[in-house]
């Protein structure tokens, strides 16, 4: 990201602060009709990613170019004529009605322009992915089989990527973007801003640092609490890393452990409740379940994959004979307990969607009690110049967001018009022939080349599309199918060989990019292993009684155990070659409800056993 400078930096900077400010009102006291809010939406943050990203490398680092400006305009004029004509545009009938020359034209601008966004912000990959699925949009008349499609003229292209009103750019996608992530984002930068950040951090080394391998533990804990507000893989390392790296090396960890640890602590935070990225919000749309409901179903999951995580973790230490933190370098107590209010703003949130609150109203009343409790240490009082970073990085932060939004509107406008959807889930279920297991482990493929070098929330909502089909296909419930998806989209950002979140922590521990991101991949396959269980186990998701909760938990909680010993090779003593086999077929059985019989084609979705060959009957 650019350096600002002079009138250009504070210019930038107060436009994206009246960015924050809008959201914050509209979140506050209503939003406004789609069309307007999805437009004012993109109008405000679009421009943001021209300003603010060169480029090229060789492109001016401290201002933007001229190039950048006109960018910068285009985007807001084709945004800017939405707005103008936005009663128009929503009594008109799509398919029908002729597509203006100029708005040929302007949505041309505007689709070649969040291409570039995504380019400039996200990565090239993102760009390609768009560009790939348009092309698709193209070409599909002259595509054979089950890819073919009629097509349409290019006028009437545009129309779907520019002037619908629920799919395209503006569509739901953008919505959700502007009607909840936004706040989301901004609930973050306030709690960063009033010491909520360090003080998880603080609490984790309290709390995990006495043990046996401490400083990895450390890591564990805290990106696991620092995660539940990030919404970020990459953000989380490099926030809980430049501390956790350092120690773990200090403390015996190879310079790839040490990077490797942190970054699969690092990725489980995005799907840690109760915020979860911006995927659970985009679940919620799209399902139809609540949003308490989806935090409270990925509640087991989460901890079971930092139980995983935090076995791999002792075992190495124990292999290793690491020692525990000298309890000199250990926070006292006393501090914790004094800041302990920090803990507020989570059960608030919590008790406001118990509530029936709406997680835009849930957010805005959270943020002003965050800043109100900043007043309790004059260390994190919420002064102005703390606001203003606050509103600036969390427009910034959104403007990405923004541009992936839009981008996959455009991908999911191909996929579900062209029928390229349920083609592509009709495949997926015929090379499975069937078989539940081997579905899920084609998906789970999918996801992660989908999800390389991608954003999670682009990552899911293009997998999803394709997934949550075909795993419904198979009677798979759809909450399960669609956290099933919502996983493996998140842990692809540990898959090689773009593991942008191992590549993030190697860069911050001095370790080879490539063996690191292999180690994050080694060591996360515990974690790995969750989802397969609660697809199997609905009991994982919160459904069923408490009785079915505690049994599904805590056997498929020592499955995980089990597979993590038999993985790192030592328990309390090095395992020879037998026992480590032992431990991995025990692994199986207690994760697997019907003692693996999943594997050799037999299925249980949703806690019933039920032959995995054919969709299962509505019954």
């Amino acid at each position: 990201m650019r350096k600002l400078s002079g009138a250009v930096k504070w210019a930038v900077v107060l436009y994206a602060c009246a960015a924050s400010l809008f959201h914050l009102y509209t979140a506050g006291y209503g939003s406004l009709e789609p069309r307007l809010m999805r437009g004012i939406h993109l109008l405000l943050l679009l421009p943001l990613t021209f300003l603010l990203y060169p480029a090229t490398r060789r492109s001016p680092q401290d201002r933007p170019s001229s190039l950048d400006y006109l960018a910068a305009g285009t985007a807001g004029a084709a945004c800017g004529y939405v707005l103008w004509h936005a009663e128009r545009l929503n009594f008109r009938f799509q398919g029908v009605d002729e597509v203006l020359p100029v708005e040929v034209v302007l949505g041309s601008l505007l689709v070649g322009l969040i291409i570039e966004a995504c380019r400039r912000s996200l990565s090239r990959w993102m760009a390609a992915t768009i560009v790939v699925f348009l092309g698709y949009l193209a070409a599909s008349p002259y595509m054979p089989g089950v890819l073919h499609f009629k097509g349409y003229a290019f006028p009437r292209m545009v129309e779907i990527m520019y002037l619908a009103g629920d799919e395209g750019i503006f569509g739901f996608l953008t919505g959700i973007s502007a009607n909840i992530l936004f706040i989301y984002i901004l609930f973050a930068g306030v709690m960063m801003k009033a010491g909520v950040g360090d003080f998880l951090i603080d609490f984790a080394v309290w709390a995990a640092g006495w043990a046996r391998g401490g400083a990895a533990k450390i890591a564990v804990l805290a990106s696991a609490l620092y995660g539940t507000v990030s919404g970020s893989t990459v953000a989380n390392v490099y926030a809980t890393g430049s501390f956790t790296i350092p120690l773990m090396k200090r403390r015996g960890f190879t310079p790839k452990q040490a990077a490797a640890i942190e970054a699969i602590a690092g990725t489980g935070g995005q799907i840690m409740p109760p915020i979860m990225g911006a995927g659970a919000f985009i679940m919620a749309e799209v399902t139809g379940v609540p949003y308490f409901q989806i935090i409270k179903a990925a509640a087991i999951p989460a901890i079971l994959y930092y139980i995983g995580v935090f076995s791999m973790v002792h075992f190495i230490a124990l292999r290793s004979g690491m020692p525990a933190t000298p309890r000199a370098e250990l926070p006292s107590w006393r501090p914790m307990l004094r800041r302990a209010y920090y803990f507020a703003p989570f059960l608030l949130i919590l008790f406001y969607l118990a509530q029936g609150y709406s997680p835009t109203k849930a957010a805005f009343f959270v943020i002003v009690v965050t800043c109100v409790l900043s007043f309790l240490d004059r260390k994190t009082w919420m002064t102005w110049d703390k606001v203003r970073d606050a509103l600036f990085e969390s427009a910034v932060s959104a403007a990405l967001i923004a541009a992936a939004l839009a981008g996959s509107g455009m991908i999911v406008a191909t996929l579900t018009r062209t029928g390229a959807a349920l083609a592509f889930g009709g495949m997926i279920v015929g090379a499975a022939r069937g078989s539940l297991i081997l579905a899920m482990i084609l998906i789970f493929l999918v996801v992660s080349v989908l999800g390389t070098g991608i954003p999670t929330t682009a990552a899911y909502v293009i997998a999803v599309t394709i997934g949550a089909a075909a795993l419904g296909n198979l009677g798979v419930a759809v909450l399960a199918a669609h956290l099933f998806v919502f996983y493996y989209a998140v842990l692809s950002d540990l898959t090689p060989p773009d593991a942008i979140t191992a590549f993030a922590a190697a860069n911050l521990a001095g370790s080879e990019m490539m063996s690191t991101g292999i180690e994050a991949f080694k060591l996360g396959i515990a974690g790995f292993l969750v989802p397969f269980a609660f697809v199997y186990q609905s009991a994982l998701l919160l459904q069923g009684s408490w009785l079915s909760v505690g049994k599904a938990f805590t056997l498929t909680a020592f499955g995980v155990i089990c597979l993590a010993a038999a993985l790192i090779g030592f328990v309390w003593r090095p395992l020879n070659r037998v026992q480590r086999l032992l431990l991995l077929v025990a692994a199986v059985l207690l994760v697997f409800p019907t003692g693996g019989l999943e594997l050799l084609g037999l299925g249980v979705a949703g806690g019933t056993f039920a032959w995995a060959r054919g969709p299962r009957s509505a019954s």
